[in-house]
């Protein structure tokens, strides 16, 4: 069995504390000289409640259930921010890769474009060289004409 005091002035002194606006106490709690002084008040109601037909919660009933909501809410709330600050990490990794990945695409354009410079200078070195071997092979053939010729006029 418990007692339930309804207040209708929450905060209301009576009985040497200040009063809720319902609160249920453990059968014993107040004397039944308190109890009375209670019903004679017309700003309280006190209920006698079987708690095994009533769900009553006592104070420390509520507290308990408070706290583990709060719990509950804080574990829920610690989720929600390892969970977002995960999602931070890996959109901050994934811009970071796609920026690097760009910075690498555009070195490798740049050396891609160095690369054919050069692959054209070569080009044209070769070509040039091709040019100097045509002219000294010719320049040699003449060379040994005019060898050969002067080595017959003797």
């Amino acid at each position: 069995m418990k007692i339930q005091i309804i207040c209708s002035s929450p905060g209301m002194r009576r009985n040497g504390i200040a009063h809720a606006a319902s609160e249920f106490y453990d059968d014993g709690h107040w004397t039944e000289d308190q109890l009375d002084a209670f019903r004679a008040d017309p700003a309280f109601v006190v209920r006698e409640v079987d708690d095994a037909v009533e769900n009553v919660n006592t104070a420390t009933d509520f507290q308990l259930k408070v706290d583990a909501e709060v719990k509950r809410q804080v574990e829920l709330a610690g989720e929600k921010l390892a969970n977002g600050f995960k999602q931070a990490v890996d959109e901050a990794v994934i811009e970071k890769t796609a920026k690097l990945k760009g910075e690498q695409e555009t070195a490798l354009d740049a050396i891609g474009k160095k690369l054919a410079t050069a692959e054209a200078s070569v080009t044209d070195l070769q070509t040039r060289l091709t040019a100097a071997e045509a002219t000294s092979a010719e320049l040699q053939k003449k060379l040994d004409a005019a060898s050969e010729k002067a080595s017959t006029k003797k």
